[in-house]
């Protein structure tokens, strides 16, 4: 009887006791969907241009030193979806605007030797915008997300050449928009459901641009600059994900 009396408590207890439920697990997040944003950060190109004079005696060609940085910032927009637990195909298309200036001058030289250095080579080249239309392929882990990205891109470019010869002569300006192509990769990580913050470098490619100036005083002459543009871009940047 005392047997019975114990296994009823025993029961009792245990059914007044609260049943714990097994935590849920953190949702992951998903990456799909359209983003707008935007970034800030700087750009920098170290090559030269080349420069030659023609029709004016046998002056060496010249490289001139036209390295150059400055700040880029702007705003970009796009779409992910993420097809599987973990990656994730994208688009996106940008727009920065820039002051990547670049001065150089190099002396005229004949035969190796120099010539006074009133005598000299200039050119000026400033990047005025950039963009771009790419892909992104990235792997995410949960909130973070790691890509690399690729595709076209523009960009407005000044370029300015001349010779002095004790003063100025004739200075040759030239606006152009060129294409090329870009190539990058960064990590994103999503602060909330809807925000998210990136990290990224770019590498712009946009071949070469040849700039002819025709002196006045001398219109038999012809100084062909040469200008290498590529442009390399680190900046950070927020997303509104919808």
């Amino acid at each position: 009887m005392k047997t019975l009396i114990a296994t009823g408590a025993i029961l009792s207890i245990a059914a007044l006791s609260p049943v714990l439920a097994a935590p849920e697990a953190a949702p992951i997040f998903n990456w799909t969907g359209f983003y707008i944003g935007g970034h800030l950060g700087g750009g920098w190109s170290d090559d030269s241009a080349k420069a030659a004079l023609t029709g004016a005696g046998a002056f060496d060609p010249a490289v001139i030193g036209n390295n150059a940085s400055g700040i880029v910032g702007g705003g970009q927009i796009g779409y992910n979806w993420q097809f599987t637990s973990n990656w994730l195909l994208g688009i996106e298309g940008d727009s920065s605007g820039t002051n990547i200036h670049a001065f150089g001058t190099a002396p005229f030289a004949s035969g190796g030797i120099p010539y006074p250095p009133e005598l000299h080579h200039e050119a000026t080249r400033d990047i005025n915008w950039l963009a771009s239309i790419r892909g992104r392929l990235g792997y995410s882990s949960n909130h973070w997300l790691v890509y690399v990205t690729g595709g076209g891109a523009w960009g407005s470019i000044s370029y300015r050449t001349n010779i002095t010869l004790v003063v100025p002569l004739t200075p040759q300006s030239f606006d152009t928009t060129s294409s090329g192509w870009v190539i990058g990769g960064g990590v994103e990580y999503a602060v909330t459901s809807n925000w998210t913050a990136r990290v990224e470098y770019l590498h712009y490619d946009f071949g070469d641009t040849t700039v002819a100036n025709v002196p006045a005083a001398a219109p038999n002459a012809a100084l062909i600059t040469t200008f290498n543009n590529k442009i390399d871009v680190v900046r950070a940047g927020v997303n509104y994900r919808f």
